[in-house]
Formats: C-alpha cells, structure tokens, sequence
C-alpha cells in the first residue's frame, strides 16, 4: 500500500478507536493526493456520523478546504464547520476564531475567498 491509502486507513481506524469521543488530525491532507481529498472527507463525515465522533482536522491546503465544503454539502448535514483562527491586529497575541459553515462556506470557496 501507498503512503496515501495507509493514511485513510489510519484516520479510518482513528475513527473507530474514538468511538463517542473525540478525534484530532493534525494537517489532515499530509499524504493525500488532492484527486482523493473528497474521498477522504466523505469517509470521515460517514465514519463520524456512524461512531458519534466530533473530528477537529487542521489544514493549509486550499485544495483540502474544497473537498471539505463538497464532502459536506453532499452528507446533507450542517454538521461541517470551517473554524479560521486570526490574530487580531489590535492586539498582538490575541486570537480569534472565526465559524464558517453551510452557505458561508460555499460561498468562500466558490469566489476563492482566503480563509487560511
């Protein structure tokens, strides 16, 4: 197996192992060729929904943001959020999150809108 198909296995595993719990994946997309990003996704969105598994993914891959917002218009749920972590410019080491989801993020990544 290539490096990529042991990392969905990977996270697929992760998944089950957090069964009414929890995951975090740090930089979710390393591994992935972005051709499969949607796959990989959909098989989250499914696997959380069947384990009752909250997932907190991280990433700078536009190419990542996309298939997230495909993946999660096709599971018919709201349950997908982009969270854009900002530092504020008024005050230096102070950060904010900001929630995108649904319609938002849609939008964003139809006009391309830099959310990274």
């Amino acid at each position: 197996m290539g490096e990529g198909m042991n990392r969905l296995l990977g996270i697929a595993l992760a998944l089950v192992n957090s069964k009414d719990g929890f995951l975090l994946v740090d930089e979710i997309d390393n591994g992935i060729h972005y051709s499969a990003q949607s796959d990989l996704w959909r098989l989250i969105f499914e696997g959380a929904k069947r384990m009752n598994v909250q997932v907190f993914a991280t990433t700078h891959s536009w190419d990542c943001i996309e298939a997230f917002q495909q993946a999660a218009t096709e599971s018919g749920t709201d349950d997908g959020m982009l969270i854009s972590l900002r530092q504020k410019k008024k005050t230096p080491g102070h950060v904010v999150g900001i929630t995108i989801d649904g319609k938002e993020l849609e939008i964003i990544t139809r006009d391309r809108i830099e959310v990274r």
